[in-house]
């Protein structure tokens, strides 16, 4: 078996055996996001997914965890996906649970009734970025879904029966727009209530100059570090959730956390203030090490 790259997965696939089912995202238009840039959205022929799977049931056989990638498996018809997913099954008689990324904009042409199915085939987690709850940046981000259409869709998939891992990112409302962002998408989170939520960091590298002036319009200005933990900070305090793993683990974020909530957000509220105090250069990594 051969990936076409590049090829993408959450930190916590990192044991699972991963099909591309499609590759690319149908998508494709998120400002910040250049991970498909340089692909051509289409669904895999079946015969060559099936070759595939066929191929690793006789490498790993014991396998337990598979990812389904490219970006969103779920533009693919329903029938094909389940298709896909009895052979896996078949194939590997000791699976746990299925992954994947998902889309807003595909998991809203979703029923509940086609993800039951789904479910019923072990597809047990979809990854959606939220990116943020603010209508405003949305928009200039061009996500392809408002708030409440990520909303509807996430609690359709929860309804369903399947587990969301959900992510914010941190930075993209700019310095202007940060409160806003924060405050703005505690409330979509708090409304679909997601088993697992992560924030990551927007990182622009060489393209901030890019970003700021051409493609976020001119008053968009990136956040420091400093600013980056009181955002987060904003953003914390309002979670109000039932039953929720949370985590800012990923390298691309200053200040590394984890936890449950609600049972560990004050302690979580308290590293944050500890690192925006005399201990921020202890807790928090250094810009040369972010993206690590």
């Amino acid at each position: 078996m051969e990936y076409d790259m590049p090829l993408y997965r959450p930190p916590s696939e990192a044991r699972s055996l991963i099909f591309q089912i499609t590759l690319g995202c149908s998508w494709n238009k998120c400002l910040f996001c250049a991970m498909y840039k340089g692909k051509r959205f289409r669904v895999r022929p079946f015969e060559e997914v099936e070759k595939d799977i066929i191929e690793m049931s006789w490498l790993q056989p014991h396998t337990r965890k598979v990812f389904l990638a490219d970006g969103d498996v779920l533009a693919a018809d329903t029938d094909y996906i389940i298709k896909v997913l009895d052979l896996i099954n078949e194939r590997f008689p000791r699976l746990e649970r299925i992954s994947s990324y998902a889309g807003p904009t595909n998991l809203m042409e979703k029923t509940v009734d086609e993800l039951r199915e789904f479910k019923k085939r072990k597809l047990d987690i979809l990854y959606l970025g939220i990116e943020s709850g603010n209508e405003t940046v949305l928009k200039k981000i061009c996500k392809g879904a408002n708030s409440s259409q990520i909303i509807d869709g996430c609690k359709k998939a929860i309804d369903a029966g399947l587990r969301m891992s959900t992510i914010i990112l941190l930075g993209l409302g700019g310095i202007k727009g940060s409160y806003d962002h924060a405050k703005d998408s505690a409330k979509v989170v708090n409304a679909i209530d997601p088993q697992f939520l992560a924030c990551l960091t927007l990182m622009l590298g060489p393209y901030v100059e890019i970003y700021e002036k051409k493609l976020m319009g001119g008053d968009f200005k990136l956040l420091d570090k400093m600013q980056s933990l009181i955002e987060l900070r904003w953003f914390v305090e309002d979670l109000e959730l039932s039953s929720c793993r949370f985590g800012t683990e990923h390298a691309s974020n200053y200040l590394p956390l984890n936890g449950d909530l609600p049972g560990d957000k004050d302690r979580i509220l308290k590293l944050i203030d500890r690192a925006l105090g005399d201990d921020h250069s202890r807790l928090t990594r250094p810009e040369w090490a972010r993206g690590l």
